[in-house]
């Protein structure tokens, strides 16, 4: 993200790439995505919906799964945050991105917060840029830190949403300028039934999501379609994770689209 310093008489502004110390995500580096087997809709199966007045066409494979799948009962949720005075600060030099994930996983390592259900979801470099205002040109790019995040899978199935993620932070000299995770414990708490995807298409067409949406664009592609579990917001009161469908594709303005369905028939 880009936030623009600057006023009526500069001739320069300065653009920070700049971390919104929340919560992110991103691709797996030492966890194999669990989706093994994979059913292809056939072209009678793509939706077209009239539910929301647009077309749902689907151009993904659904994975095959059972009638059943385990439902978890939260029993903790550990969350830790911190940082040093001045994050966001230019700095003179930062580790490669390759040293930055050594760094992380061996400081997550020490305080025994690096689980086997942890992946690393992203790895990013974060820059301060000067740039020309009259010339429209990057005049300088210093370094702030490395972002290292990471999510989790809850026996071989994906965690989304806003919970149950991690950040490490990495400045100068392998220095953890920020930190912060939120995980919850659970335990198996028995087997729900559930539906196929295309009843959770049929369910998405009306504008029945786990999350609530930012945009009120609609979906009209999906182009990725998996399973998995839902982690509402750190902090918010969550008895139970129960497996969603995960749809990725466009919405109806050309944007990129993710959306969670209640997986469960109950």
């Amino acid at each position: 993200m880009h936030i623009i310093h600057g006023g009526a008489n500069l001739n320069k502004m300065v653009s920070l790439t700049f971390l919104m110390l929340v919560l992110g995500a991103c691709v797996a580096y030492f966890v194999i995505d669990p989706e093994s087997n994979a059913v292809a809709f056939s072209d009678a199966e793509k939706m077209k919906g009239s539910g929301l007045s647009n077309e749902i066409v689907v151009n993904a494979q659904a994975p095959e799964i059972g009638k059943t799948l385990p439902y978890y009962k939260v029993m903790n949720e550990d969350k830790i945050h911190e940082s040093v005075d001045k994050v966001v600060i230019p700095r003179e030099y930062l580790p490669s991105e390759e040293e930055a994930v050594k760094t992380a996983n061996e400081f997550l390592g020490k305080r025994n917060t690096l689980s086997d259900d942890a992946y690393i979801s992203n790895v990013e470099t974060f820059t301060i840029k000067t740039v020309d205002e009259n010339k429209g040109s990057v005049e300088k790019e210093t370094p702030v830190f490395v972002r290292v995040s990471y999510n989790r899978n809850l026996d071989g199935y994906p965690i989304v949403g806003p919970g149950d993620s991690m950040e490490v932070c990495i400045g100068e000299k392998e220095e953890i300028v920020y930190f912060f995770k939120t995980w919850r414990e659970v335990e198996k708490a028995g087997e729900v039934s559930i539906i196929d995807a295309n009843a959770a298409i049929e369910k998405l067409k009306h504008g029945d999501s786990v999350q609530p949406l930012k945009s009120l664009n609609k979906p009209a592609e999906i182009n990725e379609i998996k399973i998995g579990y839902y982690s509402d917001t750190p902090g918010e009161k969550q008895e139970f994770y129960k497996p969603v469908w995960i749809f990725k594709g466009k919405d109806d303005a050309g944007s990129n689209m993710t959306r969670y369905v209640n997986a469960t028939s109950e």
